[in-house]
């Protein structure tokens, strides 16, 4: 299985991992099926422009969604995830927000083509901000951002010679399970 990352709008920032240069990437592993992580098919079919990368692939590849109930999902997701109701609560989101920032502007300026982007680099930074997570909010990752992840990782194993397309965020996840 190879596993291509792809960094959603910011295709439109990073000169040397535009949308174009996404689509021929995946295009040089001349593989047809294409099973896509971060969103489900009727997700995408109603937002279908806020995803280009996947319009650019579609009729040239065989697309398989991650096969999710995104609404189960998203119901833990929003019983977990911080919400700035108390001093505590807003001190832990305002930490988040920073720790975001950094990393963004720090892989902005690292990311210089497709293997900069699906770089152990890229990689070890998101795995140390779940870790990082996993102490500041640990109900959000092990009941929401894990199990989210490895049912979806379960999904992938049904679909033979594909390529994996996948969120930044989480390719760290599915890299460290194909490994």
């Amino acid at each position: 299985m190879n596993l291509i990352s792809t960094i959603g709008k910011m295709h439109g920032d990073i000169i040397g991992y535009n949308y174009k240069v996404f689509a021929e990437y995946v295009k040089s592993f001349d593989i047809n099926n294409i099973f896509i992580t971060y969103i489900s098919e009727n997700e995408y079919r109603k937002n279908r422009d806020n995803y280009k990368e996947i319009m650019l692939l579609e009729g040239n590849f065989n697309l398989y969604f991650n096969g999710i109930d995104c609404n189960y999902y998203n119901e833990i997701k929003n019983k977990y995830e911080i919400k700035p109701l108390n001093a505590e609560n807003i001190t832990k989101k305002n930490i988040l927000d920073i720790i975001n920032t950094v990393i963004e502007s720090y892989l902005k300026g690292y990311w210089k083509d497709p293997e900069t982007v699906n770089s152990d680099v890229t990689d070890s930074v998101f795995r140390a901000k779940h870790k990082f997570l996993l102490s500041l909010n640990p109900d959000y990752e092990e009941k929401y951002w894990l199990p989210l992840h490895n049912k979806i990782y379960e999904n992938i194993l049904s679909i033979k010679n594909s390529i994996i397309i996948s969120d930044i965020e989480s390719s760290f996840f599915y890299r460290d399970k194909i490994k």
